[in-house]
């Protein structure tokens, strides 16, 4: 399958190149150009952009409580879904809920939302052909989404870019750094970009092909229409101050690339099985 993604997956590194050096020297104009924090478009995702990434474990979860025999199996993805979804609604609710109850509500609102993605596929029925593959692929998207978020969170740490909204609330540019620029753990967590990162956990359609036959035939639309989510949700990043160009593309090429690792060791293990 990678075969068949090569073109995509040469233009996506060749883009990613070139913006990071056109952001070594347009980071901060860039920034500074389109700044607009009230935009409608990017105020909603700000609030919604990283929910491709806050859906893996809750659909994963029920991916493999249906399709898992083992009661152990079965107990682990009713875990895997309810905490996911827990998480989902924690996220959500910091942007949507403002109370003294806040968190408690959030999670609540999360866990009903797992409760009904169960309900919602216990009515579908999955082709036995093709339920070792879906279950693999749900095993593989819930280690994908923890290596994900260890990636972004321990370089955010390692970085230590200051954001920047930051720099307009401090009212001077002087503690701009180029994004190849190492600072340490500070406090500061612009580089890469979070929200990015989980719209980009969208590259996931690029496992559909895997699935059928017509999924096959439509391998390019699992490239495109994630590359165009998770841009879409990197330029409202700009817009909305709290990352630079680099910080974004840093961002996908992170999700992208643990997406394609773990694409390939997929193709490894059903080689192996065939031989």
């Amino acid at each position: 399958m990678l075969k068949k993604y090569k073109p995509f997956i040469i233009f996506f590194y060749v883009a990613s190149t070139l913006s990071l050096i056109a952001a070594a020297f347009f980071d901060l104009k860039l920034d500074i150009l389109l700044n607009n924090t009230e935009n409608p478009i990017a105020l909603w995702f700000r609030n919604t952009g990283e929910i491709p990434g806050r859906m893996v474990c809750p659909l994963a979860g029920a991916v493999l409580f249906y399709t898992s025999e083992k009661t152990l199996q079965k107990i682990f993805a009713l875990i895997v879904n309810i905490g996911g979804s827990a998480y989902l609604g924690y996220y959500l609710g910091k942007y949507f809920f403002n109370n003294q109850f806040k968190m408690p509500f959030s999670i609540i609102f999360g866990i009903g939302i797992g409760i009904c993605i169960l309900y919602a596929i216990s009515f579908i029925k999955i082709p036995e052909n093709i339920i070792p593959i879906i279950r693999k692929i749900a095993f593989w998207g819930i280690i994908i989404m923890f290596v994900q978020i260890s990636a972004i969170e321990g370089l955010k740490y390692l970085w230590g870019r200051v954001r920047f909204r930051d720099l307009l609330a401090a009212g001077s540019y002087e503690q701009f750094t180029p994004w190849y620029q190492i600072n340490g753990i500070n406090g500061n967590k612009s580089f890469p970009s979070g929200h990015t990162a989980g719209a980009g956990m969208s590259y996931m359609m690029m496992f559909f092909p895997f699935l059928s036959e017509k999924w096959n035939k439509k391998y390019p639309l699992c490239f495109i229409i994630p590359c165009i989510y998770t841009s879409i949700v990197a330029f409202t990043r700009l817009v909305m101050g709290a990352h630079y160009l680099s910080d974004v593309t840093a961002g996908g090429i992170v999700s992208f690339s643990i997406v394609l690792i773990f694409i390939h060791i997929y193709e490894k293990s059903k080689h192996k099985k065939s031989i």
